[in-house]
């Protein structure tokens, strides 16, 4: 059986494509997404949560990795970037190690943006220092404001912290 953390990463490549539509932070192709954390905002209508769903995507990610897995702690549920920091830190620490960045990012880390942002380390750091990533509600241009899933490249100063499954 593959690792969680492969299993995370694999979970969020399998994403790359998905758009928003029908306006922003919604569509029926991120219901899945808003389905994987607990905020339901005056209990929407399938596809039309229309939160910001960065963190959602990162719970969805989490949530198929683990499927079928007998798991130690409590998967994430937050709709917030930063607050997966702090569920990391609720949990067992045997199972999670959260660490300010550095180049020891690895494929299917959890990475937290300074600006309140979050995705999916999909390789190790480069050479000039950057990150390539798999992220939930961003665009071409990187906004942590965008309309799908798409593939980023990331310098390590950008990252808050990274989550890591052990």
């Amino acid at each position: 059986m593959i690792t969680i953390a492969e299993a995370v990463a694999q979970a969020a490549e399998s994403k790359v494509g998905v758009r928003e539509s029908g306006g922003r932070n919604k569509g029926r192709a991120l219901q899945p997404f808003f389905d994987a954390d607990w905020y339901d905002p005056n209990g929407s209508a399938p596809g039309d949560d229309g939160y910001p769903w960065c963190a959602s995507f990162v719970c969805w990610c989490v949530q198929v990795a683990v499927a079928g897995r007998a798991i130690t702690f409590e998967r994430p549920r937050t709709p917030s970037a930063w607050g997966l920091e702090a569920w990391s830190l609720a949990q067992d620490r045997s199972t999670w190690t959260l660490k300010p960045p550095g180049r020891d990012i690895r494929r299917g880390d959890i990475v937290v943006f300074n600006f309140s942002h979050v995705g999916i380390a999909v390789g190790p750091v480069n050479a000039r220092g950057f990150v390539p990533t798999v992220e939930g509600n961003t665009n071409g241009a990187g906004s942590r404001e965008g309309n799908g899933v798409y593939r980023k490249l990331r310098s390590i100063r950008s990252i808050r912290s990274r989550i890591r499954f052990r």
